[in-house]
């Protein structure tokens, strides 16, 4: 699925090739966990190919899955935003191969691209709305008395 938050939709040209000039290619089995919720997050992926879900830990309860990811999109923007921590785990729903890359590094080129550390700011923060929503229809769903029905 294509959402306005995939990187060829969401990044200019310019900013999309620079960045994936600091990319290096990795695969996931099916199964594997990629990050845990309260870690430290010191990367991020692009997947290219498979399935990622999105969950998050219920006190008492299975950890209860709140979105899906798959090709051109962002996993992981934790890496974003001090103090660098999971706000969620990550699991291959499938065999996965992904563009991986070292937040360090891109958080450095950021401060030495102004234009670019722009383009990838507004691209997380659009991923960090778009999550947003999507989890809070999702816990409805599944813990509130008549689900997200009534929202807009």
């Amino acid at each position: 699925m294509t959402s306005t938050t995939t990187l060829p939709i969401a990044m200019p040209a310019q900013h999309r090739e620079r960045l994936l000039q600091l990319a290096r290619e990795v695969s996931f089995p099916s199964g594997a966990r990629l990050f845990e919720e309260g870690r430290y997050a010191d990367r991020f992926w692009i997947i290219r190919t498979g399935t990622v879900i999105l969950d998050i830990r219920v006190p008492g309860r299975r950890n209860a899955v709140v979105e899906s990811l798959g090709h051109g999109e962002l996993l992981g923007w934790s890496w974003h935003f001090p103090p660098y921590q999971w706000h969620l785990g990550a699991e291959a729903l499938s065999p996965v191969r992904a563009w991986e890359f070292n937040a360090k590094t891109v958080l450095t080129t950021e401060a030495e691209h102004p234009d670019f550390g722009r383009a990838i700011a507004s691209w997380v923060g659009q991923v960090v709305a778009d999550r947003l929503q999507k989890t809070r229809i999702r816990l409805l769903d599944l813990y509130a008395p008549h689900g997200s029905e009534t929202l807009p």
